[in-house]
């Protein structure tokens, strides 16, 4: 079973994927294909996360023997991520026209996935990873070469310095598993500076700041499939998943990583729902919350409490799902509307119900409304916060927990702010299409994976305690204590009931009485109904005193990592002083 599993997970992907490119203008036949091996990909990924105990080792030639296995941890990314391959590539079907080798580089992005995922030794980690580094390139590279260049100079920095952190822990360890290995404690220069460039790694494979600055430039140009398969899905899922190995296995977080990871976390989270905030732009918009939730799970990790801990690798599930969802909804508007403009879009509800459902679905998710997924991670992730503070005697700790509890919270407000706004302009407000001929609902292999992510935002909101309990917290060895929070059935099964009631209320209401008339202005004639555009939402923050000058620093890019990387500040100073 192990090598037919590890067949259809990595040969026949990588096979498939090269012969993809011999297969001309056979579009058709290269879509069926790849949907086929990834479903594939995905039963057996399930499989061997069922099985009790997975390995498989290879020698590959003389002191060096490849070991693939899973533990607890790992077995549910596998999961999630080959789902999130084959539900994608369904939406591709009918929206990408597979030019310039995507499908080809879609399915091998999921052969590098799988083996990093399976990866026990930091070498075949560490090469798999810029496998998908050089994948996301080339998908990036599709479209627009500047967002595949920074893309590349950011996360191949980072990677370097995820590899000379590994090289420094591995030397003093000596061992080069990643499950094997000693804990690290930080009582030398040399294990802090092996720590610092790990997380660089990590931070930036997940999307976190400083390191985010490519995920808005390429949100431009790139289709919605790359955005939902990359930063919102499996960048997470593998860059959060990194990031816990570092702080539980490989080191021991002190006072200083944790408030590291707390500050690093919230201030993700403020800036960039700050930025989401104000775009007009519905790509923007979703790559911005992308990167904000991103500092959820960061400062989950960084409570250092078991269930801070828990909630973060459970936000990381619940991100991956709703995040990808909102993006194959802008790509199902864009292939319906031929834009992404908010100015330019609204009243789609009429025309695409079940999209607009599943975009209610995924927009109170990700805003953390109860009883869906988002609520269920976000609340864990209070809880951890507020006992981390309880916990700590450091007066400075303190702060740093209560500033990170006060963040998170107001983060989730003005999300919710930012997709009331996204909800309003697409799909609500005022229809402003021209072409209302042409709009229809999505093609069913859109609707599949848009429904499918829906229902799992649902299932995981209304059963979290025993999803957590029974896939989550058994990878970890701490004991989860789950005093406080709340009871996700029963809570749910009441709020439906209040649905429920409230629409027999307002059903049997007599609606007749009700007169409806035109608008009067003063006895003038000539008035047009008035409008309320979405995109004045929250259009005056932006010309708030402080805010206008905290705004006018975001939209510098002075500190863009790619900047810096390349140097173009220094240019950008001297073309500034030879204009003055």
């Amino acid at each position: 079973m192990t090598n037919i599993s590890l067949f259809f997970l990595l040969t026949l992907p990588l096979l498939s994927g090269i012969c993809f490119f011999f297969l001309g203008r056979l579009d058709n036949l290269r879509k069926n294909i790849s949907l086929g091996v990834l479903l594939f990909s995905l039963i057996y990924a399930i499989i061997i996360s069922l099985s009790p105990h997975f390995a498989w080792s290879k020698q590959i030639f003389p002191g060096f023997t490849v070991f693939l296995t899973l533990d607890k941890l790992s077995r549910l990314v596998l999961v999630f991520a080959n789902l999130f391959g084959f539900l994608i590539c369904l939406f591709s079907k009918d929206y990408s026209n597979g030019k310039g080798g995507y499908f080809s580089w879609l399915i091998l992005l999921m052969v590098f996935t799988n083996l990093e995922i399976l990866a026990t030794d930091f070498i075949v980690f560490t090469l798999s990873w810029g496998g998908s580094i050089f994948i996301l390139y080339m998908l990036l590279n599709l479209n627009s070469k500047f967002s595949a260049k920074k893309a590349g100079v950011i996360l191949g920095f980072s990677y370097l310095c995820f590899i000379a952190g590994a090289i420094i822990y591995t030397s003093f360890t000596g061992s080069n598993s990643m499950f094997t290995g000693s804990t690290m404690i930080l009582n030398r220069p040399v294990c802090w500076v092996a720590i610092v460039l790990m997380l660089i790694g990590a931070l930036a494979k997940a999307g976190s700041g400083p390191l985010h600055t490519w995920i808005p430039t390429a949100s431009q140009s790139a289709p919605a499939t790359v955005m939902a398969i990359l930063p919102a899905s499996l960048d997470k899922l593998l860059g959060i998943y990194i990031l816990s190995r570092i702080c539980l296995d490989f080191f021991v977080m002190n006072n200083f990583i944790i408030g590291l990871l707390l500050i690093t976390g919230s201030l993700t989270i403020i800036f960039a729902v700050m930025m989401a905030l104000i775009q007009h732009d519905l790509r923007k918009l979703l790559s911005y919350h992308a990167i904000s939730q991103v500092g959820y799970m960061v400062l989950g990790i960084g409570t250092a409490t078991p269930i801070g801990i828990i909630g973060a690798i459970f936000h990381m599930i619940n991100n991956s799902i709703y995040k990808s969802g909102l993006f194959l909804v802008g790509g199902a508007v864009e292939k319906k509307a031929n834009t992404f403009e908010l100015d330019r879009l609204g009243g789609l509800a009429r025309y695409m119900p079940l999209t607009f459902l599943a975009a209610i679905v995924f927009s109170l998710s990700i805003s953390g409304i109860p009883p869906l997924n988002g609520f269920a991670s976000k609340w864990m992730l209070y809880q951890g916060a507020f006992l981390g503070l309880l916990a700590t005697t450091n007066i400075c700790l303190r702060f740093i927990y209560m500033f990170a509890l006060v963040a998170a919270m107001f983060g989730s407000a003005l999300t919710l702010a930012s997709f009331i706004k996204f909800i309003h302009a697409i799909f609500l407000g005022q229809d402003n299409l021209k072409s209302k001929e042409k709009i229809g609902e999505a093609s069913w292999e859109m609707l599949v994976p848009l429904l499918t992510l829906a229902a799992f935002c649902v299932m995981l909101g209304v059963f979290a305690n025993y999803f957590v309990g029974k896939f989550i917290a058994p990878s970890f060895s701490f004991i989860l204590d789950y005093s406080g929070s709340w009871n996700s059935i029963f809570v749910s099964v009441f709020i439906i009931m209040a649905l429920v009631i409230g629409f027999i209320i307002w059903n049997s209401m007599n609606k007749k009485g009700v007169r409806e008339d035109t608008f009067f202005v003063g006895g003038e004639s000539g008035y047009s109904r008035p409008l309320f555009p979405a995109t004045e939402f929250y259009k005056t923050i932006e010309n708030l005193p402080l805010l206008r000058i905290y705004y006018r620093f975001l939209k510098s890019e002075d500190l863009d990592i790619y900047n810096i990387l390349t140097l173009k500040w220094i240019f950008k100073r001297k073309n500034k002083n030879a204009k003055t």
